[in-house]
C-alpha cells in the first residue's frame, strides 16, 4: 500500500503547494494577457474608397505597380498620421491603418482604412484616397487622369470578440494548465522525495518519516513537543535496538540537523538512559531539556540498574566521529522534504555507507515555536512526548 501523496497526484499536489509563487504567477499572467491577446485579436472595420482612371497613357500592367510605389511613398501615410493617428508610429501607418489594393489588368485602385471604430476607418479610407488621387493626377499627361469613383462610407460594425467578463475566467483557466504544466516540468526533472515511500523507493533506505522543524532564531533549540512526527520516528529508532544513533546530513542543513538531533536526545532520555555527544552548544541544549523534566518522570526514567543500557546518540558529520562499530551504529541522515532523487542518492552514498543500520529523516520547516516552548517551559516538555513510553 502506497503512503498517502506517494503518486502522482499527491506528488503533483505537493508540488503546487512548495512551488505554488510559480502557480500564482502563472494564474496572473493567464488573467492579464487574456484580456489583452483578446482586444488585439478583435478584426478591425475595413472601409474601401475606390479610385478609377478616366485616361490612360501608361501601360495598363504597369499600372499596379506605379500605383503601389506612389502609395507607398510617405504621402498617403503624412496625410492619416496628421490627421488621425497621433502617437502611431509613421512605419505603421502603411498598411497598419490604411492599404492599397491594385488588382492586375485593372483601372480602379481600391483604398482600404482600417480601425476598429468603422467611421474612423471610413475617415482614414477618404483622406488617404484623396492624398493618392492627388499624386497619381500630379504627371498629367504620360500617366493618365484618375478620379474618384466611389467615396468610402461606414461599413456595419465588426462581430464582437469575447467579452472582457470572459476572457478573464478563460485566462485564469489558461493560466492554471500553464502553471500545472511548469511545475510538472520542474517535478519530472528534480523528482523530489517526499515520503518514505519515495525514499525507499530512490536510494533502498527505509525511511523514518516526516519531521517539522519550528521555526527559531538562531542558537534557539524549542522541546521535543514541538517537533510534529517526531514521535513515530523516535519508536522506529527504539526498534533497531542499536546503542548508537549518529545523526548526520549534507553540509547546507547542519542547522535543521542540529535542532533535530537536540529533539531527538530530549526524547529519547525519558525513556533510556542517553550519552549525547556533539557540540557544546547542544550538548547545553539537551542538558537544559533534561534538567526540565519533573521528578516524577526522573524517577520513572529507567536506567542502566534496570537492565536498560545506555543510548548514545551522535551529532556530527566530521569522518572521524562518524567511525563507530558498523554492527552497533544506526546512522541517520537528516535531508530537507523535496529534495531531489539524485541529490538524495549521493548524501546516501556519502553517509550511510557502512552501519549496520541506515535510515533517512525527512524534516521540513513548521511555523514558528511558541514563545513557552523556547523558553523550555516544563509543561511543555511533557505533553506529547509521554507517548515515547515503551512500557505502553
Amino acid at each position: 500500500m502506497k503512503e498517502p501523496g506517494h503518486d502522482a497526484v499527491g506528488v503533483l499536489r505537493w508540488g503546487i503547494r512548495r512551488y505554488r509563487w510559480l502557480f500564482l504567477a502563472c494564474l496572473l499572467l493567464g488573467a492579464v494577457a487574456a484580456p489583452y491577446a483578446a482586444s488585439t485579436l478583435d478584426k478591425p472595420a475595413d472601409a474601401e474608397a475606390l479610385i478609377i482612371a478616366q485616361r490612360l497613357d501608361m501601360s495598363l500592367t504597369a499600372l499596379p505597380r506605379y500605383g503601389e510605389v506612389l502609395f507607398d511613398n510617405g504621402q498617403v501615410a503624412q496625410a492619416v498620421a496628421a490627421k488621425f493617428k497621433d502617437g502611431t508610429a509613421f512605419k505603421d501607418i502603411v498598411p497598419n491603418h490604411v492599404s492599397l489594393v491594385a488588382d492586375q489588368d485593372s483601372i480602379v485602385f481600391h483604398v482600404v482604412g482600417h480601425d476598429p471604430d468603422p467611421k474612423t476607418a471610413a475617415e482614414i479610407a477618404n483622406t488617404a484616397a484623396a492624398t493618392f488621387l492627388t499624386a497619381l493626377n500630379a504627371p498629367g499627361v504620360g500617366v493618365g487622369a484618375f478620379t474618384l469613383l466611389r467615396p468610402a462610407t461606414p461599413p456595419p460594425a465588426p462581430a464582437g470578440g469575447m467579452s472582457k467578463a470572459l476572457t478573464i475566467p478563460v485566462g485564469i483557466i489558461t493560466g492554471g494548465v500553464l502553471g500545472l504544466a511548469a511545475v510538472s516540468l520542474l517535478l519530472a526533472g528534480r523528482r523530489p522525495v517526499i515520503d518514505s515511500g519515495s525514499v525507499e523507493e530512490a536510494t533502498g533506505v527505509p525511511g523514518l518519516g516526516t519531521v517539522t522543524v519550528p521555526r527559531t532564531r538562531r542558537g534557539e533549540f524549542p522541546p521535543p513537543d514541538q517537533f510534529p512526527g517526531l514521535v513515530p520516528a523516535c519508536r522506529r529508532l527504539l526498534r533497531l535496538k542499536t546503542p548508537t544513533i549518529v545523526v548526520v546530513s549534507p553540509s547546507r542543513e547542519e542547522r535543521l540537523r542540529a535542532q533535530v538531533s537536540v529533539a531527538l536526545a530530549a526524547a529519547l532520555t525519558r525513556v533510556r538512559p542517553l550519552q549525547f555527544t556533539g557540540p557544546k552548544e547542544l550538548r547545553e541544549a539537551v542538558a537544559g531539556h533534561q534538567a526540565a523534566l519533573r521528578p516524577d518522570d526522573l524517577q520513572r526514567n529507567p536506567s542502566e540498574a534496570d537492565g536498560v543500557p545506555t543510548l548514545t546518540v551522535i551529532d556530527s558529520n566530521d569522518p572521524l566521529d562518524l567511525v563507530q562499530p558498523p554492527d552497533l551504529t544506526a546512522a541517520v541522515l537528516v535531508a530537507r522534504e523535496g529534495i531531489s532523487s539524485s541529490a538524495l542518492r549521493a548524501a546516501v552514498v556519502e553517509h550511510l555507507g557502512g552501519s549496520a543500520e541506515a535510515r533517512v529523516l525527512l524534516v521540513k520547516r513548521g511555523r514558528r515555536a511558541r514563545r513557552d516552548a523556547r523558553a523550555g517551559s516544563a509543561s511543555a516538555e511533557n505533553s506529547r512526548v509521554e507517548e515515547l513510553s515503551l512500557r505502553q
